[in-house]
């Protein structure tokens, strides 16, 4: 069977039809639902598919004694082989030192160019919660941090996305293995959901699908790598945990 979106309606499904794309005013959705089926039946795939997963780096006090001061986001882009849903098991690569990162994800809906920040909103579908796994730089030789942040699997996200999010004043947390690592809000971060988009319209053309990772909030205690066995949960106010199992 050929993948299709649906709607979470209790635990029911509703299956949109081929015809359906990401871009339809959410008020028409209903006119796309083809069928009904129980959650239990389904296979879930990442919510989405992006041309690019873009991260904003050091967007929290705290993660950076500097980053107060910069004028512009720090940017980073992992690779579409890295995106997977986060209830699903995570195959550690040998010889890497990788950690986990709680984030926001927001997910574009319009193709979107040089925007005027009031029209963020009309461009964003909505939001989910990511895990942009990490790990260390390769003897300083990953200049462009493409191992550090692209191996298979490392952009856990949950299973849906909640295009009615109200994002502002809601905790971001992170736990290994039960205990805390990771703890904020995500009104602090540096830059908004709306500078970030909006400043990134101006030099890239975002498109349907494409997730940008909003930040990791500081951690509360020293960085703890993953290890076979690990559970990594991200926990942001109003949406399901996601756990990473870690093989």
């Amino acid at each position: 069977m050929n993948p299709n979106y649906g709607l979470i309606d209790s635990d029911r499904i509703l299956i949109l039809n081929s015809s359906f794309n990401i871009g339809v005013e959410s008020a028409y959705f209903k006119d796309y639902i083809a069928e009904s089926v129980k959650i239990s039946d389904v296979k879930f795939l990442p919510p989405c598919e992006p041309t690019k997963i873009v991260g904003i780096a050091l967007n929290y006090p705290g993660v950076d004694e500097d980053s107060s001061y910069v004028d512009e986001p720090l940017v980073f882009v992992k690779g579409i082989n890295a995106l997977a849903l986060g209830d699903n098991n995570f195959d550690l690569p040998p010889s890497m030192d990788a950690w986990g990162e709680c984030e926001l994800a927001i997910v574009i809906k319009h193709k979107l160019k040089n925007i005027n920040i009031s029209s963020v909103h009309e461009g964003i579908l909505g939001f989910m919660p990511a895990n942009d796994i990490t790990c260390n730089n390769f003897h300083k030789r990953d200049h462009h941090l493409a191992r550090s942040k692209s191996a298979d699997g490392f952009c856990p996200v949950g299973r849906y996305i909640d295009i009615d999010y109200e994002y502002h004043n809601k905790k971001i947390l992170a736990f290994q293995n039960n205990i805390l690592i990771r703890e904020g809000n995500i009104d602090d971060m540096i830059f908004s959901v709306e500078k970030i988009v909006q400043w990134l319209s101006t030099w890239m053309t975002l498109q349907p699908g494409d997730i940008i990772l909003t930040g990791a909030p500081p951690r509360v205690r020293a960085k703890q790598f993953l290890k076979p066995g690990d559970t990594y949960s991200v926990r942001i106010e109003g949406f399901d945990d996601l756990n990473t199992e870690v093989l």
